[in-house]
């Protein structure tokens, strides 16, 4: 049995062609921050700070994430601290 295809039908998957392509043209990358926890992604030109598989900053240029990581301040000591007891309690709770 042929089917029939429509110029809606071919346009819908021309579209959908066209969102796959758009969906693998990211560009990702990954830097640690020398002597520190933190890590620092960039998708498409836009980076942000991660401590493991947590985001500790906002985005940001590269070079601005990368001075607000390496700049010590009590609120980052604090943000540490508070994500070290959630990956303990996570380790926890994935052993039981």
């Amino acid at each position: 049995m042929k089917t029939k295809e429509t110029k809606e039908s071919k346009q819908s998957q021309q579209n959908v062609k066209e969102v796959a392509k758009e969906g693998y043209s990211e560009t990702i990358s990954r830097e640690d921050v020398k002597d520190s926890p933190f890590t620092i992604i960039t998708i498409d030109g836009k980076s942000f700070g991660t401590m493991g598989d947590y985001r500790v900053t906002q985005e940001g240029t590269l070079k601005e994430i990368k001075k607000q990581l390496k700049t010590i301040t009590w609120n980052r000591i604090i943000q540490v601290i508070m994500l070290l007891d959630e990956m303990k309690k996570n380790l926890k709770t994935n052993k039981k």
